[in-house]
């Protein structure tokens, strides 16, 4: 039960060993298309469960028309991280291969914030709660933070 986001790319081998390096995850199965390629890598990360896949023609034949970032010229999907220490959790992206987008900041709204995309085109935020604030007070932060 749940939801559990399946990410399309051009090398899932190679994605799960980044993921793992980049964000702690645990490989739990890994299944070989007829073809070649991965059509299934599931992950544990975080306590959620990420299934990858490798864009494979033989599926996109069945209907599944699924495709890698680079094919669609970027991604539609950001992934939220939510952790306790983003800093040890950026680093870590960082050095695996991750590029920042967004730099790692306390912003506005009460957390330490930033965005990246991974090798892959996927692109992820990490987030950790310094301090909780009611929709009242994020308004009123935000506004604060434009002017």
């Amino acid at each position: 039960m749940g939801l559990t986001p399946i990410l399309v790319v051009e090398d899932a081998a190679k994605a799960i060993d980044f993921y793992k390096r980049a964000f702690g995850a645990k490989e739990i199965a890994r299944i070989a298309a007829p073809g070649g390629g991965l059509m299934h890598g599931r992950l544990e990360l975080f306590g959620s469960i990420v299934v990858l896949m490798d864009d494979l023609p033989e599926l996109r034949a069945m209907g599944v028309t699924a495709r890698p970032p680079a094919f669609l010229g970027g991604t539609p999907v950001t992934l939220h991280l939510q952790v306790a220490d983003a800093r040890s959790a950026w680093d870590r992206a960082i050095a695996a291969g991750a590029i920042s987008l967004i730099p790692l900041a306390d912003v506005f709204w009460g957390e330490r914030y930033g965005r990246l995309r991974d090798p892959f085109g996927h692109e992820w935020t990490i987030a950790q709660m310094l301090q909780h604030l009611d929709d009242d007070q994020v308004r009123q932060a935000a506004i604060a933070a434009t002017r």
